[in-house]
């Protein structure tokens, strides 16, 4: 009788500490990055920008944009992409955008020689930079470009 009770005992007390180790090993460090994880997507879901006016040169050396946010937080910066018909071109604009406020990225060059020549520009996309990373889930694109002035 006295053994019985021993090996529940020892067998209750085993299966507490495995349970425990398990927990703090396992268990508490997946819901941690679950919660980062939920967390960066719920911020950018707040960062909604919209690309107001774009338009590019008539020999594809350049672009102009203009970009509003009009999300509910602050946005740290924003990736520009410029997206041709033979590559793609990357800058970050270098600005901290306030809700309502509007990016104006002036006469921005293009690169057109070498490997990393565009060719003629068919898009331009922006996404926002916010403390937690770059959002690229939800991107704001511009198709229609005109000439500009």
């Amino acid at each position: 009788m006295i053994a019985s009770v021993l090996l529940i005992a020892f067998t209750v007390t085993l299966f507490l500490i495995i349970s425990s180790w398990v927990q703090r090993s396992i268990v508490e460090p997946g819901l941690e990055q679950s919660g980062e994880k939920v967390a960066k997507t719920l911020n950018c879901l707040s960062a909604k920008l919209k690309i107001d006016s774009g338009c590019k040169a008539a020999d594809n050396s350049k672009i102009k944009m203009s970009v509003d946010n009009e999300g509910d937080i602050e946005v740290k910066d924003l990736q520009i992409r410029i997206v041709g018909s033979t590559g793609v071109q990357t800058f970050n604009a270098g600005k901290i955008l306030q809700p309502l406020e509007r990016y104006n990225s002036g006469d921005k060059p293009v690169t057109q020689t070498g490997d990393a020549a565009v060719g003629t520009i068919t898009s331009l996309e922006a996404y926002p930079v916010l403390d937690s990373g770059i959002c690229r889930s939800n991107p704001t694109t511009k198709t229609q470009l005109g000439t500009c002035a």
